[in-house]
């Protein structure tokens, strides 16, 4: 029988806790501000587009670029971390932490974090475990989002989990 792991999992690894996030909406407050600037935005473009509708022109159809960008940034804002939660799948191993992917528009991917003793494992009471510190995009000029397992139901499970990892040698 073909198993799915084979390739993934290291010699001697095994599958400790597998789970998926909560997939109900929710918003986090970082996406205010994109939010609140994405209104602001298309505000903006819907007044200059009343204004310029005024004239004989067409010109006003400029705006509906911009007006569409700002409804597009504030609707991404809002919805981005529930749908990247109902496609992740969430995987312990004896040495690493998985993040998997599972897009219906993209490839799936896999993201692996290894636990070591120095890996910063915090959680918080939105039952998300954290592990690692922020990262980097190469394509993105902000911090990404410290890698985590994002509201799931065990998370005291997890979190404990991953502390007897880092206490385990190598």
């Amino acid at each position: 029988m073909n198993d799915p792991w084979d390739g993934i999992l290291e010699q001697h690894e095994e599958i400790l806790w597998q789970g998926r996030p909560d997939r109900a909406f929710a918003m986090l407050r970082s996406d205010m501000i994109p939010m609140i600037f994405g209104l602001f935005f298309s505000g903006f473009a819907m007044i200059w587009m009343s204004i310029a509708a005024l004239g004989d022109s067409f010109l006003w159809m400029f705006g509906l670029i911009h007006f569409s960008v700002g409804i597009g940034l504030t609707v991404y804002s809002i919805t981005h971390d529930t749908i990247a939660r109902r496609h992740s799948y969430y995987t312990l191993t004896s040495k690493r932490a998985i993040i998997g992917l599972a897009y219906p528009w993209m490839p799936r991917t896999l993201r692996k974090f290894r636990i070591t003793p120095s890996t910063r494992i915090t959680n918080d009471p939105e039952h998300t475990v954290t592990f690692g510190p922020m990262g980097r995009s190469k394509r993105h000029p902000f911090p990404k989002r410290a890698p985590q397992f994002a509201r799931i139901d065990d998370a005291q499970k997890v979190l404990h989990l991953m502390q007897q990892i880092q206490k385990e040698p190598s």
